[in-house]
């Protein structure tokens, strides 16, 4: 706040300012030096400082210079526009965006008409100054002084608007147009705004000359209400009077002449300026003139465009013959104060008066709680809807809505406009069920179903637990399409459905109503609103699904995947569901990623009422960045996620074929057992290099496979078993000879020639605990000479071993080893001993040893882990071996003999074994082996 002898900032820039100015214009023409520095010094006045002191000096007065200039050329009763782009060239000064001007006197509504016209053909001001000065100009036009604006007789406006952005030619020349247009209908209006109240005693008059029509209640509220329009409650723009008349054709409406005032004025714009026969009006238009209240209310389909960019208002009185004919109309265009819309309805005539009736028609006493209600309802309405609506449309809806206050549903009310101009629908709903998401869809449901060209909304909550939402379409062709109400109302009923009921009647569709009612009561209301807001309620469906499916399980993971159905980019969706608590991201995603998906976002999921239930959902796509095909793989998919969490199975990369490679994680692991194999017998190629190549063949990772389960599955052992075996072959090697890449097509034959090399496997025993498969050593690809009879390699994902026999004869140790890579050298170079070291006692040697191949972190667990290591491998050797019952051989169940009987299997205490005596013969036992 300033004190007494304090000069402002704003001040000192002002003066600094207004010396340049004076400076610059004395450089180039003679002007009066008073006058134009205190044009400078008004016209700055009112620029904030921040512009003052972050604008040169020299653009500042440049552009003050080309304001006065454009004023001085002003024709004083002019209301001069200009639109154009000032460069430093030509004006000295050059903003961001092209400017407009206006010079006028000044008068009422003319900031805000003009402003409006800007904004609303898009375009964004950045900054405005429009002072008003006191302008004496000489008889050449030319300002020769400035006076006090006050006490001026003469003030104009200088109007500077500065917009975001450069116009073209085109744009200019349109917002002149219609700036000069917009000008135009402010200064009718305000030139006209008395003789338009004068025009109010006419309409008046027109009132009380109706009684051979109307009774003499409605013309007392008529004329209350138009002297009410008299005290501040009406914008008058706009006056007009019409007549019917008889011509040759029939009754005709015309305009009368020389009738029109403000915007009205050019009687000769109007559709009526000829006459328009009765009969060629559509029949609602007739109707208007022809019958109905006394006075209309209404709005119109344009909007003003002076003071207030809203639709105008339209308040027609019927003039009456002596006969009860209605024999004109005289019209009156406007707009509503804010006094009007804020005074209660007891203060309104016409309102007050529709109220009355409807009070009067339900029979309601004063003061009782149902007359609360419908006083307290039509309140609430809006004023321009209670005007427009007739008493009996207004009674039925507010009938309705006292019923709905009681009972928590979604209604829909419609009106058509009598003259086919709009549509008013008023939506109500319980409050808790009203976002703004809800509105926006309602209205844009009624701008489709209506044609609409625009559409007003207004909120009404009230005292009550309803929320009434008031819409208004506004139809630019004036016909209003027809539109089944009941259908609407449904598809109303739709948007409007909470959370829970969207996703109980979709869990219905999905589950059978019984189960998906169930699961949906149960589970929606443990979502956070976070959750709501954001999930597809297709895929809550598969959430409820899985979580029932966790709830009732034995507390392990649980995996689901399901597809996006929206959104320019939708992902898949996998999700674990866990009971308890969150888990490490570092746990699963290798696992996905080894699986070739691409994670593209987690959103982890806590319910409301057991935080340590967590949904894990991942937003993926697959290697080439689309959705994964749920009907070809998902299955296989979840199976795998859930085994790998299960720790049922493993993960690396070979697990990118569940997508590409039809096969399940089941079938991978045979896959994954031969490339192990054969590393321990020739590590020429590291693991992932061997995944890469099945992965880029995937058709024939998939026939090695089928050529696997062809030969070992007892199920497909049928008698065309030999010739379905060579068919899969010939596929293979087909596909083999397509392959161009060396390594690739090394590694994949060397798979298929172990599958040849395979004798014998335990893969499709139900009991089995591990993988086993018995080779014919020396049809192994690879195998370095001389070669072992037969060997039986045990895989586990904690365990693997291999068994190594010299001949049909042989016996030897197990061992533990802790060479993981290259233990098989160690038991082949321990074999060969064995079989020297035999010689004497029987025809030769064996010898077999396993590795841990996730031996334990804590020290003190070792012995537990290499015991259980040994009864896994000890067992998986007896899978694959014969029996020797009552001196007849019997072969192990569900296993398929590719070699001749063998039942010698002796092993004895080896290196880290040599307390497990009684556990080989526990197992042995378990078998009932010879």
């Amino acid at each position: 706040m300033s004190t007494l002898g304090t000069v402002e900032p704003h001040d000192v820039a002002v003066e600094g300012l207004c010396e340049r100015i004076a400076k610059l214009r004395a450089e180039r023409v003679d002007a009066d030096p008073a006058v134009l520095a205190e044009f400078s010094r008004r016209y700055l006045n009112r620029v904030p400082l921040d512009y003052l002191t972050g604008t040169t000096a020299d653009e500042i007065a440049a552009q003050v210079l080309s304001v006065y200039d454009y004023t001085n050329a002003h024709d004083a009763d002019g209301m001069d526009v200009r639109v154009f782009t000032p460069t430093m060239d030509q004006y000295g000064y050059e903003p961001g965006g092209s400017v407009v001007e206006v010079v006028c006197p000044d008068m009422a509504f003319l900031i805000d008409s003009v402003i409006n016209e800007i904004q609303g053909r898009g375009h964004t001001i950045e900054r405005v100054f429009h002072p008003v000065l006191g302008i004496q100009r000489g008889v050449d036009g030319d300002i020769v002084a400035i006076l006090p604006t006050r006490t001026a007789p003469n003030r104009e406006s200088l109007q500077h608007y500065e917009l975001a952005r450069k116009l073209t030619d085109d744009e200019a020349e349109q917002l002149t147009k219609q700036l000069g247009i917009v000008l135009r209908d402010v200064r009718r209006a305000v030139v006209d705004f008395e003789p338009m109240q004068g025009a109010v005693y006419r309409m008046i008059k027109a009132v009380k000359e109706s009684s051979a029509r109307y009774d003499q209640a409605e013309i007392t509220e008529a004329v209350a209400y138009l002297e009410w329009l008299l005290d501040n409650n009406f914008v008058f723009l706009g006056y007009r009077e019409y007549k019917i008349v008889d011509t040759p054709k029939g009754r005709a409406v015309v305009a009368v002449p020389e009738s029109g005032l403000g915007i009205l004025t050019d009687t000769g714009q109007s559709a009526f300026s000829e006459p328009v026969l009765l009969d060629d009006l559509n029949p609602e238009l007739r109707a208007r003139y022809e019958s109905g209240n006394l006075v209309v209310i209404t709005k119109t389909n344009g909007l003003s465009r002076v003071h207030r960019r809203s639709k105008l208002d339209y308040i027609g009185v019927r003039r009456v013959g002596p006969d009860g004919q209605v024999v004109g109309e005289v019209r009156m265009l406007g707009l509503f104060t804010s006094k009007a819309y804020m005074a209660p309805v007891s203060q309104i005539p016409i309102l007050r008066s529709k109220l009355n009736q409807i009070l009067e028609a339900e029979d309601t006493m004063e003061g009782s709680h149902y007359y609360k209600e419908l006083v307290q309802l039509f309140e609430s309405f809006p004023k321009d809807e209670l005007f427009a609506t007739p008493t009996d449309d207004i009674r039925r809806s507010m009938v309705g809505l006292v019923e709905l206050q009681e009972r928590e549903q979604v209604r829909l009310f419609l009106r058509r406009d009598l003259l086919q101009r709009s549509v008013s629908l008023l939506v109500v709903m319980p409050r808790d069920r009203f976002n703004a998401p809800i509105r926006r869809k309602l209205q844009d449901l009624f701008m489709e179903r209506f044609g609409g060209s625009s559409v007003d909304y207004r909120l009404a909550l009230g005292e009550t637990d309803t929320a009434r939402l008031h819409f208004t379409v506004w139809i630019s062709d004036r016909q209003i399409p027809a539109v089944d109400v009941e259908e609407l109302e449904l598809e109303v009923l739709d948007i409007t459905k909470t959370w829970d009921e969207r996703i109980t009647e979709l869990a219905s569709d999905r589950l059978g109503e019984r189960k998906g009612h169930m699961l949906a009561e149960h589970w929606t209301g443990e979502f956070p609103d976070y959750y709501r807001n954001s999930m597809e309620p297709e895929l809550v469906i598969g959430d409820i699904v899985r979580l029932q499916e966790l709830a009732d399980g034995s507390g392990e993971p649980v995996v689901g995947l399901q597809n996006e159905v929206g959104g320019s980019h939708p992902l898949s969706r996998l999700a674990v569901y866990k009971a308890d608590g969150k888990m490490m991201l570092s746990d699963i995603m290798p696992t996905l990623e080894a699986l070739g998906l691409r994670v593209v976002e987690e959103v982890p999921t806590r319910l409301v009422s057991d935080e340590d239930v967590v949904i894990h959902d991942f937003g993926v796509v697959d290697a080439a960045g689309r959705q994964i095909n749920l009907g070809a793989c998902g299955d296989r998919l979840i199976e795998t996620v859930s085994a790998v969490l299960d720790d049922d199975t493993e993960s690396d990369s070979l697990n990118r074929l569940i997508l590409v490679g039809d096969l399940t994680y089941h079938q991978l692991e045979i896959l994954r057992a031969y490339r192990t194999y054969w590393r321990r017998v020739r590590l020429a190629f590291a693991a992932d290099y061997v995944n890469d190549a099945l992965v880029a063949h995937p058709t024939i990772a998939r026939d090695l496979v089928d050529l696997f389960e062809q030969r070992f599955d007892p199920a497909r052992q049928g008698p065309d078993a030999e010739v379905e075996e060579k068919e899969i072959t010939a596929r293979i090697l087909a596909g083999l000879d397509a392959v161009e890449s060396l390594d690739e097509d090394r590694i994949l034959r060397a798979i298929l020639g172990l599958i040849q090399a395979t004798v014998r496997t335990n893969a499709y025993r139900p009991d089995r605990g591990s993988l086993a498969f018995k080779f014919r050593s020396a049809d192994v690809p690879g195998m370095p000479k001389p070669a072992p009879l037969f060997e039986i390699f045990v895989y586990h994902r904690d365990v693997e071993g291999l068994h190594l026999r010299g001949g049909r004869v042989a016996r030897g140790g197990i061992r533990w080893s802790t060479r993981r890579e290259d233990y098989r050298t160690e038991v082949l170079g321990l074999m060969k001993a064995q079989m020297t070291k035999n010689a004497v006692i029987v025809p030769t040697g064996s010898k077999g040893g396993f590795v841990l191949r996730r031996p334990p972190i804590d020290p003190a667990r070792m012995p537990e882990a290499v015991l259980a290591a040994y009864t896994t491998f000890i067992s998986g050797l007896l899978d694959v071996t014969d029996n020797l019952v009552s001196g007849s051989v019997i072969h192990p169940p569900d296993v398929v003999i590719g070699d001749e009987d063998d039942t010698y299997l002796v092993v004895a205490a080896d290196k880290g074994t040599a307390t497990f005596s009684d556990t080989a013969n526990a197992i042995a036992a378990r078998y009932r082996f010879w």
